[in-house]
């Protein structure tokens, strides 16, 4: 039996997140969006989600890492899965969003091909089983 699958899509760039929330749909996720660290905070605190898809620079008080950090404190979100996205592909911002408590890190533009098999390292979509 198929079981949906709730994931939050945080990004501030709207075509960005489009793109992935299409993706996701068709491949059977039910998507939250949030465009701000704020109102990703915000959703968790309201919804049981699966995975969480996090770009790591966005503006406001709260960007992608101090959401992370935040998110990580929660005792329901401790092992809730979070990929961090960001344009910023240098080792030593990977490093931080992975000591914010991600799970893992990808460069933007997204690859869905990685994104998939990291997503399923995280979530098993028990298809194969």
């Amino acid at each position: 039996m198929s079981q949906t699958r709730t994931v939050l899509v945080v990004d501030d760039d709207p075509g960005s997140r489009r793109l992935l929330v299409r993706w996701l749909e068709e491949h059977g996720w039910r998507v939250l969006e949030a465009g701000t660290g704020e109102i990703a905070l915000e959703r968790v605190a309201e919804v049981t989600v699966d995975l969480i898809l996090l770009d790591v620079r966005m503006p406001g008080h709260i960007d992608g890492l101090h959401a992370a950090v935040v998110m990580r404190q929660s005792p329901a979100l401790r092992d809730v899965p979070i990929i961090a996205v960001s344009a910023s592909p240098q080792e030593a911002f990977r490093d931080r969003a992975l000591g914010a408590g991600c799970s893992a890190f990808l460069s933007k533009p997204v690859n869905l091909k990685l994104l998939m098999k990291e997503i399923e390292r995280f979530v098993p979509t028990g298809e194969s089983q």
